[in-house]
């Protein structure tokens, strides 16, 4: 008696898809209960998913699980491109269940993985469905292209302010005077989106994720959305691989209309936002320390500190940094002080001076690690390939003789696990070799990065960057984390003085020795 299962899959949440997908289901149940050999043993499925990804479907995972756990001894299904549209992922998963001791019957396909033929078969059928869904993918992202240039709007309806409805958008009243409140707050009463942020929060005014607080993020992403204005900007991501479905950035080709639906801004005010926004961001050519890649972080509830422009009484700002959870919560939730940006700046000039006692001893242990760093890496990366290249031609040959009747299906089955098995042994030494080259050439980055410190005469903020590990900051201390030195200092500091005459005093600096 065999235990025999069944898949199946739509790949749409269509009514009339749901429908095809049931009726599978009892055609199925049937087909196997009517076997007299055959105990039914569950019909698996998916819907809605693609199926040129295994990973997201909970089905086709829950089928494979049970298979290895035992349970199933023969899996039934429509077609190849049901199965998987993935011609790797479909010869994995029928060979590793072939080495459990259960075949899969392709119906329509009339492939059985248990005669002697069947994969060779199951493969040509997996790339012509494979060829199929890329076509496919092709049609689409043109069809999905000509629409957005007549305007049609892609995605969900979760634009806030907005209501979307058949590629159309209408304001929503509500929503959209959140809108004009933060656009109003930014531009005229000159507050920063984290301030917007906490107003909103403790004027209990319901946030675009209902299970989230508003956020300084949240709040720049309106500020940033040109559909407020009533333009339209689409196709700012592409996928490049339609068999992972893995999106980037678009650097050409979106799709921008002007005037495209009722705005919620009018432009005026939508330009001064981006003025104001654009002045107050750090240039991008800019080295300031918490831009460069020092990350700060609070001593008290570990979250990081974000770089601040505050006004002064008398006109003007000034920089400094605070903890993200006080910028969006408030001091009830984390009291945690502020650093102002001269103040941090000349903690880090005063640590500068130690380096020059430390810098030998450490610049010495990272040159030792790297002496080692040799052409013979590169050559014993060239073996372990030409090895590879040795085995792929073996594999090839038993291919041939396997289907020109030489070689029997049991001397095939035995030299593929063999050939696998030494490719495997094979691919992970050559990443380890690789992995161990990494890694001396980082550490030999290193020490031409101390090399260079030790020039400096006075160090610039992307030094800072690139020698300091973290800054904590408490109530009473810094404590401040190199990356290339076995210490850590805890600084003291207290500071006097207004604008230009704004200084600040180093009272106290303790090496701690070890990692912290």
């Amino acid at each position: 008696m065999l235990r025999v299962a069944a898949y199946a899959r739509v790949s749409t949440e269509k009514d009339d898809q749901i429908n095809s997908l049931a009726n599978q289901r009892a055609y199925f149940e049937n087909y196997i209960k009517k076997c007299p050999d055959w105990i039914f043993a569950g019909v698996y499925y998916d819907e809605g998913v693609t199926g040129t990804q295994t990973a997201k479907r909970a089905g086709f995972n829950k089928m494979i699980e049970a298979c290895r756990a035992g349970e199933i001894d023969l899996i039934l299904t429509k077609e190849v491109s049901r199965f998987a549209r993935n011609t790797v992922d479909t010869l994995a998963y029928t060979r590793e269940l072939r080495a459990c001791g259960v075949g899969v019957i392709f119906i329509n396909d009339n492939i059985d993985t248990r005669d002697g033929d069947g994969e060779f078969r199951l493969s040509i059928m997996a790339s012509v469905a494979q060829e199929e869904s890329r076509k496919t993918s092709e049609r689409v992202r043109w069809g999905q292209r000509r629409a957005m240039e007549n305007g049609v709007v892609f995605g969900n309806n979760s634009i806030y302010g907005f209501t979307l409805k058949n590629g159309q958008l209408t304001v929503n009243d509500d929503e959209a005077e959140i809108v004009r409140l933060i656009f109003y707050k930014y531009v005229c009463e000159d507050k920063g989106s984290h301030i917007i942020a906490r107003e909103l929060g403790e004027a209990g005014i319901k946030p675009p994720k209902a299970s989230g607080i508003w956020s300084g993020a949240e709040v720049l992403h309106i500020l940033k959305n040109e559909k407020y204005v009533g333009d339209l900007l689409q196709k700012k991501y592409v996928t490049t691989d339609y068999l992972t479905h893995k999106k980037v950035t678009n650097n050409g080709g979106k799709i921008y209309i002007r005037g495209h639906h009722t705005p919620i801004v009018d432009r005026e005010m939508w330009d001064k936002a981006r003025e104001i926004r654009e002045s107050r961001a750090v240039s991008a050519n800019a080295t300031h320390p918490y831009r460069s890649g020092v990350k700060i972080v609070c001593g008290c509830c570990g979250s990081s500190f974000t770089p601040r422009k505050s006004p002064r009484k008398s006109g003007g700002t000034y920089k400094l940094h605070m903890c993200r959870t006080r910028a969006r919560q408030g001091k009830a939730v984390c009291g945690m002080r502020t650093v102002n940006d001269k103040s941090l700046k000349t903690v880090l000039e005063y640590i500068s001076d130690f380096f020059t006692a430390e810098f030998d001893s450490a610049a010495e242990e990272v040159a030792r690690e790297t002496e080692t760093l040799t052409d013979t890496d590169d050559a014993g990366a060239a073996r372990i390939s030409e090895k590879i290249d040795e085995v792929n031609g073996k594999r090839i040959k038993m291919l041939d003789g396997y289907f020109s009747g030489k070689i029997t299906e049991t001397d095939r089955e035995r030299l593929t696990a063999e050939y696998d098995n030494e490719l495997t042994c094979l691919k992970s030494q050559l990443d380890a070799l690789k992995n161990e080259r990494k890694i001396r050439t980082e550490r030999q980055c290193g020490s031409d990065l101390l090399e260079t410190i030790k020039n400096e005469t006075r160090f610039s903020d992307c030094v800072y960057a690139e020698i300091i590990e973290k800054i904590t900051v408490y109530a009473d201390c810094l404590i401040v984390k190199p990356k290339y030195l076995d210490c850590s200092f805890s600084i003291t500091y207290s500071a006097r003085g207004y604008k230009d005459a704004y200084t600040t005093t180093i009272e106290s600096c303790d090496i701690v020795r070890g990692e912290n």
